[in-house]
């Protein structure tokens, strides 16, 4: 009895899985199908999402596309005229230039006429002053000038004084009585020296004669006072004779026989032959090949 119970429920079981397998076969099926259904749906949903969206894009890509088109043409054509403007502008600025330079040349030319003119006419200031020098020099050739004499000494007879003044340094022998034409001081006061006293002679040949003499003479000494005596010149030359005096004591010092030409030459003597310089910079620049020691 138990055992028919048994067998009886085994059945049962096989059969009800058997119903259970096969219901589940049936489900499977169903639910495969219905995936497929619902995946060729969603694969037919995705193509019309997919189509509708290429379709905006494609819309909004071309109105972009055109946009940038559009944008391109309106930027080419400010280039092109920012172009032409800088091609207008480059061409004045060359016209600008072309003018600019010819006014350059002009004004270089009209530099180098007035750098012509003003060398000719330093040139000829030169010469004139030269000649107008010369002509004071000419004025002055029978003047001496006397430095070193104390203001006032010469009392109220300047003649009568150069006279006792000249005879003593020179001697009562050489007569001055009737060669002095005038005597007087220069107008030029200097808070540190004497002014200077001129001497003027009738005759030159006199003038000459007592420079001669007074050559020989090494310190001339009045009242206690070292007077010197030069010729009297023109300002302008006694400045360029000036110029010399550094060089001259240095030649002095060295015992080289040298002399003062007019206007203002200076000539030296070295083993029986004469140089002559005709300004400070050339003695100078000479001399220091003479003699290498002396400066």
């Amino acid at each position: 009895m138990i055992a028919t119970q048994i067998a009886t429920q085994k059945e049962m079981n096989t059969t009800l899985a058997t119903a259970m397998v096969t219901a589940m076969n049936e489900l499977k099926k169903d639910n495969t199908n219905d995936l497929k259904k619902v995946a060729t749906e969603l694969k037919k949903d995705n193509k019309d999402k997919e189509t509708r969206l290429f379709k905006r894009f494609d819309v909004n890509f071309k109105g972009m596309l055109e946009k940038l088109v559009e944008h391109i043409e309106e930027t080419n054509s400010k280039l092109k005229r920012l172009d032409d403007h800088i091609n207008d502008v480059s061409d004045q600025l060359e016209d600008v230039k072309q003018g600019l330079m010819a006014r350059v040349e002009t004004a270089e030319q009209m530099a180098s006429n007035a750098d012509e003119k003003a060398t000719a006419a330093n040139s000829e200031y030169k010469k004139l002053g030269d000649r107008l020098a010369a002509l004071e020099d000419g004025c002055r050739r029978n003047n001496i000038r006397i430095e070193g004499i104390p203001e006032k000494r010469e009392s109220s007879s300047p003649v009568k004084f150069a006279v006792e003044l000249l005879s003593k340094i020179i001697g009562d022998d050489f007569k001055l009585d009737n060669e002095i034409a005038t005597a007087y001081r220069t107008k030029i006061p200097s808070a540190f020296k004497p002014r200077s006293f001129i001497v003027r002679f009738e005759r030159l040949r006199c003038k000459l004669d007592v420079m001669a003499l007074l050559r020989h003479k090494q310190e001339i000494i009045f009242e206690n006072n070292l007077i010197r005596i030069f010729p009297d010149f023109s300002p302008s030359t006694a400045a360029k004779r000036r110029s010399y005096n550094d060089i001259k004591r240095m030649l002095r010092e060295a015992d080289i026989k040298y002399s003062l030409l007019y206007p203002a030459k200076l000539k030296v003597e070295v083993q029986d032959r004469h140089y002559i310089f005709f300004s400070k910079e050339e003695a100078e620049k000479e001399l220091k090949k003479l003699f290498p020691t002396l400066f």
